[in-house]
């Protein structure tokens, strides 16, 4: 029995480095993207297909997003629908981030789709993380600053002698 079950854990840890080698298609999101703080970017995600391979237009294809707190999502969910061109054969989404915190974050996207050959189908999940830096702010002086003398001040009128009273 116990050599039945080495069998069968070989034949399935087989089939699954198979399937590895071959995926069929390319996640493509941007390993680092910079916005500014306070500022508002767009993160491209692209389900690219290797050739012989098609992201089927006929199934759900749809994005899920998730970030720390440092970061601003307005949408979580994107659709074939959202994508920059919802007809193409490698569909292409805007990923909308807001930058709240200074730092380095982690922006994780999950895609489920259909990936089609020339007679099958098979459905896909697939994750892929970025980094969204975003750079601090240069130290200014700010209020705490000494007030700063005009380029045309002379020196003072009484030569900066105490007057008596």
């Amino acid at each position: 029995m116990s050599g039945r079950l080495a069998l069968a854990a070989a034949l399935v840890v087989g089939c699954g480095s198979a399937r590895a080698d071959l995926p069929g298609f390319e996640l493509r999101v941007a390993e680092v993207v910079t916005i500014e703080l306070g500022g508002a970017g767009a993160v491209s995600v692209a389900l690219v297909p290797a050739p012989g391979y098609r992201v089927s237009a006929e199934a759900p294809a749809r994005l899920a997003v998730e970030a720390g707190d440092g970061l601003g999502l307005p949408r979580r969910r994107y659709l074939r629908k959202d994508a920059a061109d919802p007809a193409a054969d490698a569909p292409r989404f805007d990923v909308k981030v807001r930058a709240k915190v200074a730092g380095d974050h982690a922006l994780t996207v999950e895609a489920r789709f259909w990936l089609c050959a020339a007679k099958t189908c098979r459905p896909v999940v697939a994750r892929r993380s970025a980094t969204v830096r975003v750079p601090a702010p240069p130290v200014d002086a700010g209020v705490d600053a000494p007030p700063a003398l005009p380029l045309d001040a002379g020196p003072p009128i009484d030569g900066g002698r105490r007057r008596s009273r």
